[in-house]
């Protein structure tokens, strides 16, 4: 084999290494994407969850004190963080709708 041809390989092979590492960062970029919707599903979850907990504790202690009324804050801190995320997770859905990510 000459020195020609054996530049030319390396230059083949150069390029398919390129090739590969770019589609390796934009693979690499929707996995993140979709593992940071994930996390966003399961936050969503555990708001609702910790809402439905504090309406529940506050009916089933069945008094109007501050027991209540820290439910009820607490309630209302959950359902403020519930509405950030799915303000955030509105975003993802319509680009994944759009088959953005």
């Amino acid at each position: 084999m000459s020195a020609e041809t054996i530049s030319i390989i390396a230059v083949l092979v150069a390029g398919l290494s390129a090739l590969y590492a770019r589609w390796a960062v934009k693979e690499a970029k929707k996995a993140n994407e979709l593992n940071r919707f994930k996390a966003l599903l399961d936050l969503k979850s555990g708001y609702l969850a910790e809402m439905d907990n504090q309406t529940r504790a506050a009916k089933d202690w069945g008094k109007d004190d501050g027991f209540s009324q820290a439910c009820r804050d607490k309630f209302a801190k959950a359902d403020t963080k519930h509405r950030e995320v799915c303000k955030e997770l509105d975003a993802y859905h319509s680009r994944l709708v759009k088959n953005e990510i």
